[in-house]
């Protein structure tokens, strides 16, 4: 009990009770700077793709920089609990995420914008509940994986239990419609799963047939066809579905290896539709330049790779919970970022995937900083359990 009084009142409200000391050292550096310029970075691209300033450009950049305040506090409230604790509240959450998702549907409260159903405004704020889910089944799936590893690694039916889970959550989405939060929610899933170690012949059946509604969900539907075949040459239809990989390209072009300079984008002005959510690397790219654009990607990079480094450490201390919460944290940033530069550079057809801590948008930026608390609170149990052990040996 003498080390809990030798904790001063700001420890505890950033790091809870802790019984017993910390060190500085025990915090993941890397993480926390990368995170850091990254979202700073964010605000001065949402300011520039307001520019020139306006009424409504101003309330733009003071709601980015609101939601950027309100997910430091989720990141401070999520990495004050032990990461033990989520396992005991994984089904609560993911009720509350299944609810949220229903709630879309129903009158006032839920939003429709541009044909689809996937906001709910409370209070004043637009929440995303598909954000949510993903931190819901991350939670969920890696807490299941980890009570009952023999029965999902041994059992069939141990392994369909959170396949079920995961495909009515998909289905909520795909009713929205969202099919790249599905993919994502569907990618995500079945790699912790994999890692868990499921039986391969398992998940390919599923993958299989994940894939397969996938491609139907394309065939059947005429304007996400359109979108498919506008992707692959869309020069053909400029003044249609082409319009904003066309001008997300022109902006590539222009910016060339130094860009055109900070807020001096042309695109921007109501040529790139959501320039400053869906397709804002496209602008970074115009006016920063490629140089500035690749150095992103090693960052974003360095960030998905401490992820999967933490989720190893935890996996040699059998740490299984750590593990497979840490390693979907890494895959889900690694898909945002990788559909979001894919969309903007042409490599994949258009889709809404906002880039992670740089968008616009409060729901994912609130997903990105509880997913990182989530990790660095692993790695800061992982150290601390590290440090401790090596006194014990020392002395």
């Amino acid at each position: 009990m003498n080390k809990i009084n030798k904790q001063s009142l700001l420890q505890r409200i950033f790091l809870g009770e802790l019984y017993r000391n910390y060190d500085l050292k025990d915090f993941d550096w890397g993480i926390i700077f990368s995170v850091f310029f990254l979202t700073l970075f964010g605000i001065v691209m949402v300011s520039s793709v307001s520019l020139p300033l306006t009424e409504g450009s101003f309330s733009l950049i003071i709601s980015h920089i609101s939601k950027v305040i309100i997910a430091l506090i989720i990141f401070l409230l999520i990495f004050r609990f032990p990461t033990n604790f989520w396992s005991k509240v994984d089904i609560q959450i993911l009720l509350i995420a299944f609810f949220l998702l229903f709630l879309v549907f129903a009158p006032i409260i839920g939003q429709e914008v541009n044909g689809a159903n996937r906001w709910i405004r409370v209070f004043g704020f637009s929440i995303q509940p598909s954000e949510l889910m993903k931190f819901a089944l991350i939670i969920y799936i890696s807490s299941y994986c980890s009570r009952r590893l023999d029965e999902f690694k041994e059992k069939w039916l141990g392994f369909w239990k959170p396949i079920l889970v995961v495909v009515v959550a998909i289905s909520l989405v795909l009713f929205e419609p969202d099919l790249g939060s599905s993919a994502v929610i569907f990618v995500v899933a079945l790699s912790i799963m994999f890692i868990a170690g499921a039986p391969l012949r398992h998940l390919l059946v599923i993958f299989s047939l994940g894939m397969s509604v996938f491609i139907l969900m394309i065939l059947t539907v005429p304007w996400r066809m359109k979108r498919i075949l506008s992707f692959m040459n869309p020069w053909d239809t400029y003044q249609n579905e082409g319009w904003q990989l066309s001008h997300s390209l022109i902006a590539f072009g222009r910016g060339d290896w130094l860009g055109v300079g900070l807020g001096e984008s042309l695109q921007k002005l109501h040529y790139l539709p959501d320039a400053q959510t869906d397709f804002i690397f496209a602008i970074i790219a115009e006016e920063m330049g490629l140089l500035f654009c690749i150095f992103l990607v090693a960052l974003f990079s360095f960030l998905i790779f401490k992820c999967f480094y933490i989720g190893r450490l935890a996996r040699h201390a059998n740490y299984y919970l750590g593990s497979y919460i840490a390693y979907g944290a890494g895959i889900c940033i690694a898909l945002h970022v990788f559909i979001n530069i894919g969309v903007s550079s042409g490599m994949l057809p258009t889709k809404g995937i906002t880039l992670p801590f740089i968008s616009f948008g409060g729901s994912n930026l609130l997903l990105m900083f509880a997913l990182i608390a989530l990790v660095l609170r692993i790695n800061f149990e992982i150290s601390e359990s590290f440090t401790n052990k090596n006194k014990i040996l020392n002395v």
